[in-house]
């Protein structure tokens, strides 16, 4: 099975893996998805990353394995609530324009200016921006579960196409809060892997 990245986690001379698709690990970032940016940060995915290299192989992150736990936990059933959503691919088009399968575009909602985004993958929203948010964003608009939505240049039609792979956090997960389970006290080593074929 092939697979863009892996992380092993430790406990001594026991181990277990997860190995994950790039369309998968991208999900934990979706526009509001706090439960899959709580994941990354509980399992320190981006400690060691520089954007030159990388994530350096053989480079590892601590952390106990209650605090692993709860963010597998919280993330589990973030996927399965959103699961109908997520296992899709979505595009767009406003009446008078060429479809759009990727990247985003400056859109108005009643006069707000927003950012129309297709990113990542699994993903179809506008943010809003302006006040009184700390990152700018006034409101999150997640249009996957529409199928139009009326816009200052037209009515925007939501597209989705069931994505190429499956998602695959369903099956992953499971095995990986067995493991934890039985060391919730114990401090872990975790190691992340770029481009695991």
């Amino acid at each position: 099975m092939s697979s863009d990245s892996a992380t092993i986690i430790r406990d001594g001379d026991v181990s277990h893996r997860i190995q994950i698709t790039h369309r998968d690990w991208m999900l934990t970032a979706g526009p509001g998805f706090v439960e899959g940016r709580a994941f990354t940060k509980a399992f320190g995915v981006f400690e060691n990353y520089t954007v030159a290299g990388g994530i350096p192989k053989g480079s590892l992150v601590y952390r106990k394995g209650n605090e692993l736990f709860a963010a597998a936990s919280e993330l589990l059933k973030a996927i399965q609530r959103d699961y109908e959503l997520l296992q899709f691919d979505y595009s767009y088009q406003i009446e008078g324009y060429p479809k759009s399968y990727g990247g985003g575009q400056s859109i108005c909602i009643d006069g707000c200016s927003g950012i129309l985004s297709l990113r990542p993958k699994g993903y179809c929203s506008i943010r809003l921006l302006g006040e009184p948010l700390p990152d700018g964003v006034k409101e999150i608009i997640d249009l996957r579960p529409l199928r139009t939505f009326k816009t200052d240049i037209g009515m925007l039609k939501v597209y989705r196409r069931k994505a190429q792979t499956k998602v695959q956090w369903t099956d992953t997960l499971p095995p990986l809060l067995d493991f934890l389970s039985d060391r919730l006290d114990r401090v872990l080593s975790l190691e992340h892997i770029d481009r695991v074929v």
